[in-house]
């Protein structure tokens, strides 16, 4: 801080703002372990583009009759399935027994096909950061769930990055890093979604842009090349973003170097150049419009006044602006995670008073061309969102605009938040406006953080507990049998076994003889593992190495020697189950309830 001759306190140009996202970074690193994998819509897509991109696959593969994909590792299949059962159902929880599955899930080398629909259009070097995250964990023998969460970690530290470089550029507005601290932008930059780094990504092409409009004829050469590069990247991927591409013409206003110009036609042409090899070789069959997206687009173009006419209508629908003003503050999961109305109330009301007291016209008249065009942008941008969905996502000829989500509008709301707050001084405003900021941090994140806990952890009420009692079964004699007692879930929906582990009682002494044990699968087959008694330890779990198969049940056969229980569970009212644990050919884990772990 610094005082100047009016004695009022003001921030110094940069002061604090590279650090903004660091504290960004450590309430996401915090959030990212309350997140389940996969709850960021269409983030199960998003990591398959990744990982495709991780096997040097840049076009998706169309099979006939199938969206667009490509050959994805069945571990990773079976570590989405694992987490596939939480969107669109709130009352959905998971349990410890569900995560050891799923986090023990190991990659298995083996391939399968994968459709990632609506992911094809995407330039893959926006990939990079989850690519180099799921490739490095492989490489370092990790389990899948491992690689997935290194992924998302440098997902969020790429984008931490880029934030901090682009607040050492241009500082950003009060309300500019309000937006990046709502639930959604915490939710999003948790994620191995693409949202985290295609905000970073334009928060930096607005910054360098504002930078070059106040620096001018001293602007250094390097700025044009990283606002060219952004540019491409951000926008091949988020096409509704094609306006950004006018801030790049825009520069020659500024700066007075034609070198604008020539940078513009080159990010252009590369932007559709990729388009056009992106459309052609990319099916998309999630939606059933009625028509061809190509048709839809045809009959609006020459007819502008009918796309206004829907969209009139679809803002003139209170619920559906209702719905954008909460999902753009954070309406969490699969859409599915709503906060309470008080939350949003709270949210609403720091927003409206940091943009009040980030807002400034004091250098309007030499401003004004950088502001407008910035202002140009976001009303394009916002359009073509509604386009994108018009064509792509409602049926066909639609009366109101479907598909539209809050969390769109998020670069066009940074757009104007720059607008608005100029910048050619080094001067901000005073410290209520980084106070506000200060409150909106700490209630968004508490916030959040009691929704998700809520939602993924926490059930509505407290279940009725069952009563569990582990006994031993009675002893086996020479030439006896003790059968095992599988758990529900293997005998009708089993999954194929690559171990099991059995815990044995030997009463704490070495019982010497011969024993085999006998699995079965569904079809009859017979697995047989002989096993000496001798090895075994009392009170301690046997590990057996099969064959991958589905076996539905077994038991122990004595050759010779005895005096060997099986630990067992007797649970009120139900099943007696042996206590074991599965591990299934792809890794995961499950075991016995009730039983040692």
């Amino acid at each position: 801080m610094r005082i100047i001759n009016n004695g009022m306190c003001h921030f110094s140009a940069h002061a604090g703002w590279p650090l903004f996202p660091v504290l960004v970074f450590l309430a996401c690193f915090l959030l990212s372990a309350i997140i389940p994998p996969f709850q960021s819509p269409d983030e199960f897509d998003h990591v398959k583009r990744a990982y495709f991109l991780t096997r040097g696959q840049v076009i998706l593969d169309t099979p006939t009759g199938k969206s667009s994909g490509g050959m994805m590792d069945t571990g990773l299949a079976a570590y989405m399935n694992a987490y596939g059962r939480l969107p669109f159902d709130p009352d959905r929880k998971l349990s410890a027994a569900e995560l050891d599955e799923a986090n023990n899930i190991r990659w298995t080398g083996d391939q399968e096909f994968s459709p990632a629909p609506g992911t094809g259009y995407y330039f893959p070097l926006i990939y990079v950061p989850q690519a180099t995250g799921l490739i490095i964990g492989e490489m370092l023998g990790l389990s899948v769930n491992g690689s997935y969460r290194l992924a998302r970690f440098v997902v969020l530290a790429s984008a931490s990055l880029i934030l901090s470089i682009a607040f050492m550029i241009h500082r950003p507005s009060p309300l500019a890093a309000a937006l990046l601290v709502l639930p959604m932008s915490f939710f999003q930059l948790s994620s191995a979604s693409l949202d985290g780094i295609s905000t970073a990504g334009a928060i930096l092409i607005i910054s360098v842009f504002m930078r070059m409009a106040i620096d001018k004829e001293l602007t250094k050469p390097w700025l044009l090349y990283v606002l060219t590069a952004s540019v491409i990247v951000v926008v091949s991927c988020r096409i509704h973003l094609l306006p950004l591409v006018l801030l790049i013409f825009g520069t020659v206003f500024f700066t007075r170097r034609k070198s604008g110009l020539i940078a513009g036609g080159i990010a252009s042409i590369s932007i559709m150049l990729w388009l056009t090899v992106a459309f052609k070789t990319t099916i998309d069959i999630r939606v059933v419009t009625g028509f061809p997206v190509s048709g839809i687009i045809q009959h609006y173009l020459p007819n502008p006044l009918s796309f206004v006419r829907v969209l009139l209508a679809t803002l003139a629908d209170e619920e559906l602006l209702r719905f954008y003003g909460q999902s753009f503050l954070g309406i969490l999961g699969w859409l599915d995670a709503p906060f309470p109305e008080d939350v949003y109330t709270g949210l609403y009301a720091l927003v409206v008073l940091t943009a009040l007291f980030s807002t400034s016209f004091k250098h309007i008249e030499e401003e004004w061309p950088a502001r407008l065009l910035l202002v140009c942008c976001a009303l394009g941008a916002s359009l073509l969102v509604f386009f994108a969905l018009l064509v792509s996502w409602s049926v066909h000829p639609a009366s109101i605009i479907k598909g539209v989500q809050g969390r769109y509008f998020m670069v066009p709301a940074l757009l104007v938040a720059y607008a608005l707050e100029g910048g050619s001084r080094a001067e901000s405003r005073l410290f209520i406006g980084p106070l506000l900021l200060a409150a909106l941090f700490l209630f968004s994140a508490f916030n959040t953080t009691s929704l998700l806990l809520m939602r993924y952890y926490l059930s509505a009420e407290q279940p009725e507990m069952a009563k569990f009692e582990m006994r031993a079964s009675l002893p086996a004699t020479s030439g006896g049998s003790l059968a095992l007692s599988l758990d529900q879930k293997q005998m009708y929906g089993p999954s194929a076994l690559k171990r099991i582990a059995i815990m044995f009682g030997t009463f704490r002494r070495k019982n010497p003889g011969l024993a085999e044990l006998r699995l079965r699968t569904g079809e009859g087959e017979v697995l047989v593992i002989p096993f000496d008694l001798s090895d075994l330890v009392d009170n301690q779990y046997k590990w057996f190495d099969l064959d991958p198969r589905p076996y539905i049940s077994g038991e122990i056969v004595f050759l010779s020697g005895g005096g060997i229980s099986l630990w067992q569970v007797h649970r009120e009212g139900g099943p007696v189950t042996s206590c074991l644990i599965y591990e299934a050919s792809n890794g995961g884990k499950r075991y016995t309830r009730g039983c040692p772990r």
